[in-house]
This record gives C-alpha cells, structure tokens and sequence, in this order.
C-alpha cells in the first residue's frame, strides 16, 4: 500500500484532497504543524503528523516511509529555499514520486513574482531526479469566498479589484482535488505538466451571476493599484508589504489578460467538465448571502 505525504494539508486544497483520498486504497499522512486542531482529518487511513516548514527537523519523520508527496508550499518569501529542503530530503528518503502544487502561468521571466516563485519551484522539483507532476491550476473561485477580496464583496456587496475587463480563469478546488487524486493513485503522468483550467470570467460577469442566484445586488469597482494596496493593508487578512507587493503584481498580469486559459487537462483527469462559475455559486450561495 502506497503512503501519501500531503503537506499544507489543513489548507482548502489540503483538505479536500484529503477527503478524496479517504475514499481510496492508500494510506495517508497528513501534515500539519497543529495536530490537536486537525482531527476532522483523520480516518482509518489517515494519519497526522506534526510537520511545520520552519523547522527541518518535522520534515524527517514525516517522509520517512512515505512513496509519493503531494507538495503544497505556503506562500512566504522563502518558499523556493523551503522546496529545496523538502525536494534534497525526499531524494535521500526514496520517495519515488512528487505531486507539486504551482500555479497557471508560471514563468521564470513573469512581471509577477508569484509567478517566478512557481516556476523556480517547479525547477527544483524538474532536477530533483524524482519522478513528477506539476499541476497548474487557475485562480481558486474559493478566493471570492475565503479570500481578502471575497471578505470585502461578501460584507459591502462591492468587487473590489484591480483587474479592468479581462477575463480570468477561475477553477473549483473540488475539480483540483479530484485531479490531484486521480494523479496520485492511477498509473501514468511521469513527468507531465498539467494546467488545471477552468472558464474564464470577467469580473463583472461573476457579480452578475452571484447577483442572480443570491437575488442580492453586488457590483464590481475596477480600482487603481494605490486603492488595492490600502484596501489590502486595511484588510483582517494582516497582510505584509512584501505580500502585498506579490498580489499587486499578480492582478496586473491578469489584467493584461495573460490569466485568460484554457486546456482540456483537468476534463481528461477528473472524467468530466469542469465546474462553471454558477455550479460553484448555486453551491455555495449561504456563503455570498451572509453579511
């Protein structure tokens, strides 16, 4: 029986690959730095340990024994040197296949640094000498829910982004999961890269559609950079300058309609159209009609 290493895994990916896991002949390991805090992880197949990316000392227990790693890297200025350690130690450990987490559009010459980061990982991962898969998903529709600018459309009714009219490939993290499975427990995919899109959005037409299903009235503001950046400043999410800066970035390339995708990848590996942007809004709308 094959182990599982899922890092992050008490993040919104984490956790619902985790769920798909469960339902599968593997055996998982789930790491997160608070065990205490993850106990809804666990099943007759799923075990937790401690794992925190600060301290190389949790990476050695948890690779020990462990097959395939799905790696998910927290965004923090030093998540290219965090790979390198986890990457150098899986090799020594035997792990014989890593799942890597990274981002559409990756690309070491990118204006978002972001963006770089994701291709330098996937670098380290390339010459590793371990067998891999690279999955590049599009924007998380959970972010409209969960993320910084979600929290401020759910509470005012207003989109605030600095985005124009492009259209911006938006994916559920319910189809990820599912290709992230599908990846880990069937055969194949040796050293593929595979951009996990789905339909693309402006933003007016996603508050068009929440304005719909919700029957509740949401616009969206096309705002400068300087507005995003106090709004994110402002924003519960205690955001840092550097963070910040990386975010600003990443809205402009979307903006300049670089985040505009679409590949047949995440249908070939999930079985199955991908979730429209109404699908994930009819699901979720007790999440966009509380304020």
């Amino acid at each position: 029986m094959n182990t599982i290493l899922v890092t992050a895994a008490t993040s919104v990916l984490g956790t619902q690959l985790i769920e798909k896991l469960k339902e599968t002949h593997v055996k998982v390991r789930a790491a997160v730095r608070n065990p205490s805090k993850a106990a809804h992880l666990i099943a007759h197949n799923v075990e937790l340990i401690h794992f925190d990316f600060d301290i190389i000392a949790t990476y050695e227990n948890a690779l020990d024994g462990v097959d395939k790693l799905f790696l998910i890297v927290p965004l923090v200025p030093h998540q290219v040197d965090i790979t390198r350690k986890i990457v150098k130690l899986a090799k020594q450990k035997g792990v014989k296949k890593i799942v890597k987490l990274s981002g559409l559009g990756a690309d070491p010459e990118s204006d978002s640094q972001i963006l770089r980061w994701h291709a330098e990982k996937e670098e380290v991962v390339k010459k590793s000498g371990i067998s891999y898969t690279i999955l590049r998903p599009g924007n998380y529709m959970q972010n409209y829910v969960y993320g910084c600018y979600g929290h401020c459309m759910n509470s005012i009714g207003t989109l605030k982004l600095p985005q124009g009219e492009a259209k911006i490939n938006q994916v559920d993290v319910a189809d990820i999961a599912q290709a992230a499975a599908s990846v880990l427990t069937n055969f194949g995919h040796k050293d593929k890269i595979y951009n996990l899109t789905g339909y693309s959005y402006t933003n007016m037409e996603i508050v068009d559609l929440l304005s719909n299903i919700t029957g509740r009235q949401i616009i969206y503001e096309d705002i400068s950079h300087e507005e995003a950046r106090a709004m994110m400043q402002g924003c519960k999410c205690n955001n840092q300058e550097w963070k910040i800066n990386a975010m600003i970035e990443l809205h402009q390339v979307c903006k300049d309609g670089l985040m505009e995708a679409y590949s047949m990848d995440l249908k070939n590996l999930i079985g199955k159209g991908p979730t429209t942007f109404a699908e994930f809004a009819i699901e979720h709308k007790s999440a966009f009609t509380n304020t």
